[in-house]
């Protein structure tokens, strides 16, 4: 039997609660007579432990019916008790019996024989014995001075199902009659206990074994690799770790677990291959798989030498947590490592795609508001010269399409007066020359074809007039000064000599009673009025009318025109109101259309901060042109 070594002193009291949990019992059972014969439900089990100067031992005994002795009989054959031997330092043997009248503390009893029968002799009052009844029996804890044990020492427990029939049931640990065939006493060594200590490692368990393969030293535990690999006080990115990354890796790697049952922790003997090829002079390895299956220890056996004789062995042992938490740690150093290798490309390519995106969209927006909503150029882009990227080759082609551009534009929009001025001489030179020779006479024949000349040239002066208008409107505008004025009485004015100067038309006019009042020019509005009813006119309809309605919605001043006639085309609809654009089919009479009225309109609407469009109307009859300028 192997005697433990106990963290502290126990109290004796016959309870197996303050006795340590890794310190396992060994169950001794009665096996069957034969194979047809049941085995019987009697067992005890059997603890021991050392501490100081006492030894202590704890049997626990499963009996279905407990009988207790007899008060006035000192006789033990006739009731349950338990028996022990031991030798003494001296070589004395000595046996002791533990029965009682009823549970409670008492000494142990020498044993004697009484008319051939087993009876309690002397008490020994070194010894402290407590009896305690339990569900399935009763326990018995023993006190014994360390001073009173020597080499040998053995237990038994005797069953009585009937007193008057005697002992029924005995179970032993080994005989207790007679000093030969005890039980050895194995009681740790603190020699080897301590060569062995200086060979301890944290995560490993080192144990030395006699020839009997009886643990006599021990050192080490197999469930602090994890305590032992982790750092003592983590840096604070460990500390971050921990808290976003750990889950997520200890759900994708096999995390090692010190929860698992070690069958051999505190065995008194070790019978395992590689312990008995060491015994037999051969160092070996193995592994094996604990009980639950949670963990693999690894163990290695190698014998111990005096001269020529093997005396025991010595067995490391450790857990593969330690190599699984090793593996661990590589794989989420690995994982990390590339995790932020991944998060810092992905930061560098996201920086260097928003720097791309930053530089597309400000060419975008230059290159937008280098032109205006009516197409003209306002101005170039910035050349990125030090860009030597496709980003930086687009900006300078950009760049240089937007200067050729507003090159060939600012060539289209002198074209007008430059053609006005050239123009203006042959015309008059033509025109004199016509009127001199109608002075003259000349036949019949001919003065027709001059009058037809002289039309053309009348035609021709009217074109230039309007486009002269036009560029001046222009020029105009740009040194106009506004003024705040009501708009509704300019509306109302325009519309009584629209009627004087167009009697053929019906005009219907709709204004509200209270002002709209407007920054900007009073005659330019009345100016763009005649465009539009001139424009609306031209497309009169007998037996309609030409209706023109001033409001307000919200800051907005509406001024809405609306007339029968052919409606708009729908390819038309965005090129309306620019300069020298005309729906007309055909000429319906002498005067030249080239579109500069509305033209003339759409300047004069934007110079007062508001809008022009046209549209047909919804029942598809005519044409309503709306203006939109915002109220002063």
């Amino acid at each position: 039997m192997y005697l433990f070594a106990l963290p502290s002193a126990l109290e004796v009291d016959g309870a197996a609660s303050d006795w340590p949990a890794s310190l396992s019992a060994h169950t001794y059972a009665l096996a069957p007579a034969s194979d047809s014969t049941p085995a019987s439900n009697a067992a005890f089990k059997l603890r021991l432990g050392q501490h100081g100067a006492y030894v202590y031992a704890l049997i626990e005994v499963s009996d279905a019916q407990v009988h207790y002795r007899a008060a006035q009989s000192r006789l033990i054959e006739q009731a349950d008790h338990i028996e022990f031997a031991l030798t003494t330092p001296e070589g004395e043997f000595k046996r002791f019996s533990v029965s009682t009248v009823r549970p409670g503390t008492g000494p142990a009893h020498a044993v004697q024989f009484q008319g051939g029968k087993l009876a309690l002799g002397e008490p020994e009052p070194r010894i402290t014995a407590v009896w305690r009844e339990t569900p399935i029996g009763y326990n018995v804890e023993l006190s014994l001075p360390q001073s009173l044990l020597g080499e040998k020492l053995a237990f038994a427990s005797a069953d009585v199902s009937a007193p008057e029939a005697g002992i029924s049931v005995w179970i032993n640990t080994s005989t207790v009659t007679q000093r030969e065939g005890m039980g050895r006493l194995i009681v740790p060594s603190p020699e080897i206990q301590q060569v062995v200590q200086g060979l301890g490692r944290a995560t490993s368990r080192i144990r030395v074994v006699d020839k009997s393969q009886r643990v006599i030293a021990e050192m080490g535990s197999l469930k602090q690799a994890q305590q032992a690999l982790a750092p003592a006080q983590p840096s604070l990115f460990e500390r971050i770790k921990a808290h976003t990354l750990r889950p997520i890796y200890a759900r994708l790697l096999q995390q090692p677990t010190d929860a698992f049952t070690d069958d051999t922790a505190k065995a008194p003997r070790l019978e395992t291959r590689e312990i008995e090829s060491a015994l037999r002079g051969v160092a070996q390895t193995g592994r094996r798989a604990t009980l639950d299956g949670k963990a693999v220890i690894v163990s290695s056996a190698h014998p111990i030498w005096v001269q020529d004789q093997i005396i025991g062995a010595a067995v490391s042992e450790e857990t593969t947590n330690s190599v699984l938490t090793l593996r661990n740690q590589a794989l989420e150093k690995l994982f990390t490592s590339v995790l932020a290798v991944f998060l810092i490309v992905a930061l560098g390519m996201l920086l260097f795609a928003s720097r791309l995106s930053y530089r597309i969209r400000k060419l975008s927006l230059e290159a937008e508001a280098a032109i205006d909503a009516k197409g003209r150029v306002l101005g170039g882009l910035k050349q990125s010269a030090a860009a030597t990227d496709e980003i930086g080759d687009l900006s300078r082609g950009f760049s240089s399409v937007l200067e050729r551009l507003g090159q060939y534009n600012h060539y289209l929009e002198n074209m007008a007066s430059r053609l006005s001025h050239e123009l203006r001489t042959p015309i008059a030179v033509v025109r004199s020359s016509l009127d001199n020779l109608a002075q003259q006479p000349v036949p019949d024949e001919a003065r027709i074809y001059m009058e037809r000349a002289q039309d053309g040239i009348r035609r021709l002066n009217t074109l230039l007039t309007r486009m002269t208008e036009a560029q001046q409107l222009e020029q105009a505008l740009q040194s106009t000064e506004r003024e705040s004025f009501d708009l509704t009485p300019v509306v109302a004015g325009c519309m009584e000599g629209y009627r004087g100067a167009y009697p053929g038309v019906t005009f219907n006019l709709r204004i509200p009673s209270e002002p709209i009042f407007l920054s900007g020019d009073p005659d330019l509005i009345a100016q763009m009025l005649d465009k539009l009813v001139s424009n609306a006119v031209d497309f009169y309809r007998a037996g309609s009318s030409i209706d023109l309605a001033l409001a307000r919605d919200k800051q907005q001043a509406v001024l809405t025109l609306s007339n029968e006639g052919p409606p708009l085309p729908a390819e038309m609809a965005g090129q309306l109101f620019q300069s020298m654009v005309s729906v007309r089919p055909h000429q319906t009479d002498d005067e030249p259309h080239l579109g500069f009225g509305l033209y003339i309109a759409r300047l004069i609407a934007e110079y007062h901060g508001g809008g022009i469009r046209a549209e047909n109307r919804k029942d598809g009859a005519g044409v309503v042109v709306t203006v939109s300028m915002p109220v002063a």
